[in-house]
């Protein structure tokens, strides 16, 4: 019987032609491609946390599925759809290339139509374990936020309030739906 040979995250980084996919525990799993619709989401968050970052001299924020390592062997790379590493956090000259060091303060998962909850909420408690203070969950078609953190219950914030997110953004704060804003 042949073993399967798991690979690292730095082993997955350097796969050219994946496609759209994550490694869990250290095998290459296929992801469906994002909609327009999800992809005009993501970067209207981005957008928001990024001119709030700066604004504040706050960290850096990162797109696209940029890796988060959320376990080490066997590894496990997850791709937030949107990701917020502050300042005091940020190693100094973090890397152009590669994952960084350190997990970031808030993943952002912006839900797609054929994702299933309970498959969402696992990938939000490893963020959670691997130290990601809050991961934001954005539902397009319900135009929600529901935000999750290792020391409280989730709260849910509808499309016509606002988020703020004083403890791991200090001054952050927006109607929930810029994010979901057409133009």
């Amino acid at each position: 019987m042949a073993t399967k040979t798991l690979l690292t995250a730095e082993e997955y980084l350097q796969i050219s032609d994946r496609g759209p996919s994550e490694l869990v525990r250290g095998e290459v799993t296929e992801m469906s491609p994002p909609s327009y619709r999800h992809g005009v989401v993501c970067v209207n968050v981005g957008v928001v946390l990024k001119l709030w970052a700066r604004a504040n001299n706050a960290g850096s924020v990162a797109g696209n599925d940029a890796g988060v390592v959320t376990e080490r062997n066997p590894d496990t790379v997850r791709g937030a759809d949107v990701q917020f590493i502050s300042r005091a956090r940020l190693p100094e000259g973090y890397p152009e290339e590669g994952y960084p060091a350190v997990p970031p303060d808030l993943a952002v998962e912006v839900l797609s139509p054929n994702d299933r909850w309970a498959e969402v909420v696992l990938k939000v408690d490893e963020y959670l374990a691997a130290g990601v203070l809050e991961v934001w969950l954005v539902d397009p078609q319900n135009e929600f936020v529901e935000v999750r953190r290792s020391d409280r219950s989730p709260v849910r914030f509808e499309c016509d309030e606002l988020l703020i997110s004083e403890a791991v953004l200090p001054g952050f704060q927006c109607l929930v739906r810029e994010f979901f804003a057409r133009d």
